[in-house]
């Protein structure tokens, strides 16, 4: 992954922020450079990353405009009114005084935004690079049939600049009428209509009427499909073969300019070619590799094959050396590659490395799935868990609460509180390492058990619980009020109304509470019931 120290310029006459951002705790993975000043040229773009701008300021804020930035306005609390509508051109409002744990998580969030920011224009850029890379023509167009993005060589082919090309259709750019384009033939109608018809990629030899006459192209196309399903458009490859004279110069050509891994085999199997970053993916050279049979090669080298999706991709490991730790992920991609009259000549298969895909897209899950004081699992990822595992057995919850958790955070800080629920995060991981902790409020936690429990069984567990907590808290002055404690309800059976579930163990901890706290209750169902365990820890 492309990376880069990110920029961010401070508007304000002191250097208070300054300080204050430079005093954040964080990770090793962010680096920034920061400078402040009081001096704005008007009408000049800022071209950082993160500008922040006191407020009121001269000139308003709409002047600060920003090149792909983020733009955050720095307002007095009892400004905010006052500042009114010119607020609005800000991505972010931060009001002052910063408050110290809001100001790190905020200030943490926006690197990230910002990061992402960079990557997408990383990815932008590296789309541009790789088509203007491609010795062929390559074209993005919209539903409507209108071209949003070309190479180069698509701009000389069709002899028009750029330009004048981005926005147009295949009339404009091929010089026919609408009545020539209509009748489909000598155009590329019918195989656009094909693959957004179809939603699958096409591959055809067509001959396209020019300006410059009769031109015949090899032609791959695909449906551009978004993260919701929704059709954008089709992306082309045209390899024109009009006077085309010797194929291997040109594959040769195609395979050096790839960023991927690249290998070739003919119709019979046999490996007949491969670039530079296949020897570097894989750590082989070329000619040891080629004359051998493609699906031995494959099972000899690839692990954990998985198909990804319908249209083919693939999923493997690999390592590149003698080391188990040099695991390198990759996406794998066969596409057939057809000779001028379109007979099937091999296969090109395409490995792009996705190690830090994954790796990044197991951080972000892990982030969106997990409390980041306790790193114990959130509401979120509780109710993910169970829609994947409520219908396959039975299950208890243990629904747990501080005692005195308020007086703790109200008499010591909310410094001490957060380190009471780390302690307690980490006493419920060793008193239950078998199961699925969540924190689910403030000094709320919620203990599933899947599969058949005894009352006693759930109930020696839940006390020596409360005894840890008791061993734990009594020897510190600010901790030795602090207790907890549950509610237990089950459910028997293959279909679980979890919410339902989480209502009755919620109960059951109100009665707990009633009852004296430091202690557990069984949801009973029935007003007046006695308490069915054998709690001796008292009141």
């Amino acid at each position: 992954m492309y990376s880069r120290s990110l920029h961010i310029k401070i508007f304000s006459p002191d250097l208070q922020l300054e300080t204050l951002l430079k005093s954040v705790d964080l990770p090793t993975e962010f680096c920034f450079q920061i400078e402040t000043c009081t001096d704005f040229t008007e009408g000049e773009p800022c071209c950082e990353d993160i500008v922040f701008v006191d407020v009121p300021c001269k000139p308003p804020l709409s002047d600060f405009r920003t090149v792909g930035g983020i733009l955050v306005a720095c307002v007095d609390s009892d400004q905010v009114e006052a500042v009114g509508d010119d607020l609005m051109f800000a991505d972010e409002v931060w009001e002052k005084p910063y408050r110290s744990r809001l100001f790190s998580l905020r200030f943490r969030k926006l690197l990230e935004m910002a990061q992402s920011r960079w990557r997408s224009r990383v990815n932008e850029i590296c789309l541009d690079t790789l088509i203007e890379c491609m010795p062929d023509m390559v074209w993005f167009k919209d539903i409507a049939g209108s071209h949003v993005k070309v190479n180069d060589v698509f701009c000389q082919t069709v002899g028009k600049p750029k330009e004048v090309v981005t926005g147009r259709d295949h009339c404009f750019i091929w010089d026919i009428s609408k009545e020539e384009f209509e009748k489909g033939e000598f155009v590329c109608k019918e195989t656009d209509e094909f693959v957004m018809r179809k939603r699958q990629k096409c591959s055809s030899t067509e001959k396209v009427s020019s300006q410059h006459g009769m031109r015949q192209f090899n032609t791959y196309k695909a449906p551009v499909i978004d993260d919701r399903g929704n059709l954008l458009g089709t992306v082309g490859i045209g390899h024109d073969i009009t006077a085309l004279e010797n194929i291997s110069n040109e594959l040769e050509l195609i395979l050096r300019s790839m960023p991927f891994a690249i290998l070739v085999w003919n119709e019979d199997g046999t490996i007949i070619n491969s670039n530079e970053k296949f020897e570097e993916y894989f750590g082989i050279k070329k000619n040891e590799i080629i004359g051998q049979k493609s699906t031995v090669w494959s099972k000899n080298i690839l692990k954990d094959i998985k198909v990804m999706n319908d249209a083919g991709y693939m999923e493997a490991k690999v390592y590149y050396d003698e080391s188990k730790d040099s695991l390198r992920i990759l996406e794998i991609k066969e596409v057939p590659i057809h000779d001028v009259f379109y007979n099937e000549a091999g296969w090109l298969c395409i490995y792009r490395d996705i190690t830090k895909e994954r790796e990044l897209e197991e951080k972000i899950i892990r982030s969106s799935n997990s409390d980041f004081l306790t790193g114990l699992n959130n509401r979120r990822s509780f109710y993910q868990y169970i829609r994947e595992r409520k219908n396959n057995r039975n299950l208890s919850l243990l629904y747990a609460d501080l005692d005195q958790f308020k007086y703790i955070n109200d008499t010591y800080g909310h410094k001490a509180g957060d380190e009471a629920l780390v302690i307690t995060s980490n006493l419920l991981k060793q008193c239950f390492p078998e199961d699925f902790i969540a924190r689910i409020g403030g000094d709320e936690f919620l203990i599933t058990k899947l599969g058949d429990f005894t009352e006693t069984e759930l109930a020696e567990q839940a006390a020596h619980f409360l005894e840890r907590m008791r061993q734990t808290f009594s020897g510190s002055k600010c901790f030795q009020t602090l207790s907890a404690s549950i509610g237990i309800s089950s459910a028997v059976g293959s279909i679980i109304d979890i919410d339902e579930l989480i209502r009755q163990s919620d109960a059951a901890l109100y009665e707990a509470k009633i009852r004296g706290r430091a202690q557990y209750y069984f949801y009973s169902g029935m007003a007046g019931e006695e308490n069915r365990n054998d709690n001796d820890l008292g009141n």
